[in-house]
This record gives C-alpha cells, sequence and structure tokens, in this order.
C-alpha cells in the first residue's frame, strides 16, 4: 500500500472526482478498486469526492492515487492514464470554474492567447488550492511552474513524473483553441529534486 506521509496542503473536490471519474471508464470500477485499495484510499470507493470546489482533498491523496498508477502499469502505462484522466478533468471540471468558464477566449488576442489563458488558469489554481502557479516566457517559450504539485507530492522519482500536470496544461491550450499543435513537457521535476515542477509549452504550432 502507497504511504504518503499528509501534507495539509489541499486541492479541490472536482477536479479530483473527475479524475476519478475518467479512470472508471478506462479501467472499470473493479479496476479503480484496486487501485484505490493500493493508493491507501478505501474511503473513496463508491464515495469519490463531491462535484465542488470546496479544498478537501489532501495532496498527498492525489499524490497517493498517481504513485498507484505507477505501482499497477509502469511509468509508460501510468502517465498515459494520468495524462488523460487530468486533460478530462479540465474538461469536466476546470472549464467549468468561474475564473476560466466566464472567460471569452475567443476574444484574447491570437499573439497571446496561450500565455493569457494559461495564467488565468494559473491564478484559478492558486486560488482554489494550495498550489502556487506562475507563468513566465522565456525565449517564446512559456513556462508553467507549479510549487506543491499535487501529482508528485511527496514522492521522489529518476525522472519527471508529471503526466498528470501535463494533461491538465493539454486540456487548458485545447480550451484555448490551440488543440494538439503545442507540445508540453515538463522540464523540471519537484520529485526528482528540482526546485519546482516546470512544464514548458511551445508557442508556435509544431510541424
Amino acid at each position: 500500500m502507497i504511504s504518503i506521509e499528509k501534507s495539509n496542503k489541499t486541492y479541490p473536490n472536482h477536479p479530483t472526482r473527475a479524475f476519478l471519474l475518467e479512470l472508471e471508464d478506462v479501467l472499470g470500477k473493479n479496476g479503480l478498486n484496486a487501485l484505490l485499495r493500493i493508493a491507501g484510499l478505501q474511503g473513496w470507493i463508491d464515495t469519490y469526492p463531491a462535484e465542488n470546489f470546496e479544498r478537501e482533498v489532501d495532496l498527498s491523496e492525489f499524490s497517493s492515487l498517481n504513485a498507484a498508477l505507477d505501482e499497477i502499469y509502469g511509468s509508460k502505462g501510468s502517465h498515459a492514464l494520468a495524462r488523460r484522466a487530468s486533460k478530462s478533468a479540465f474538461d469536466l471540471a476546470w472549464k467549468q470554474h468561474g475564473a476560466l468558464g466566464n472567460q471569452q477566449t475567443a476574444d484574447f488576442p491570437a499573439e497571446a492567447r496561450n500565455k493569457k489563458g494559461l495564467t488565468i488558469f494559473a491564478e484559478a489554481l492558486s486560488a482554489a488550492s494550495d498550489l502556487e502557479c506562475e507563468v513566465q516566457e522565456e525565449n517564446n517559450i512559456i513556462l508553467f511552474r507549479v510549487q506543491n504539485c499535487p501529482v508528485c507530492w511527496g514522492r521522489e522519482s529518476s525522472s519527471p513524473t508529471c503526466q498528470g500536470f501535463v494533461g491538465l496544461l493539454e486540456g487548458c491550450l485545447q480550451w484555448l483553441g490551440s488543440g494538439k499543435g503545442f507540445e508540453v513537457t515538463e522540464m523540471e521535476c519537484s520529485a526528482a529534486g528540482g526546485d519546482a515542477c516546470t512544464f514548458s509549452i511551445t508557442e508556435e504550432p509544431e510541424g
């Protein structure tokens, strides 16, 4: 069973619930229940976090879920699942959040759309949780930095492991109308000794 010390830092219910629902869709109910047991989250079996933005999920719980994915499916399989589930969580939960749902992204200037939208998302994440997010721009690359990352909190890894957060950023880019033409890469990971989890987003479409 995964054991990660409580962080006393929080993440919202609804995005966690959406993450679980996507995993259930892929793994089936029995598969998800097995995952929750390995993660030490038996209390979530048949009782997912509520469909609201109350901050009732400890970062250690969300991290344990991702650690259990690694343990069962290996890094390649777990990263694909976490990325898919997090992208769904953006669509089902974060896109409805007031800070994002009230935005008319078509009105954003095209040349600054990604940076503006990702900045709004960073502010929404920071306000709705104990994550500390910021967006910077360096050499035509957008950098999305996260302190207290819920995917890798309390974990150690030999390489960047937060594909679950990559999926969130891909969902945000899709919301902005950027589609799959922009590559999201985790450059630095707290679990691998980094000062923060740092993701790069290319500003020019690939190809």
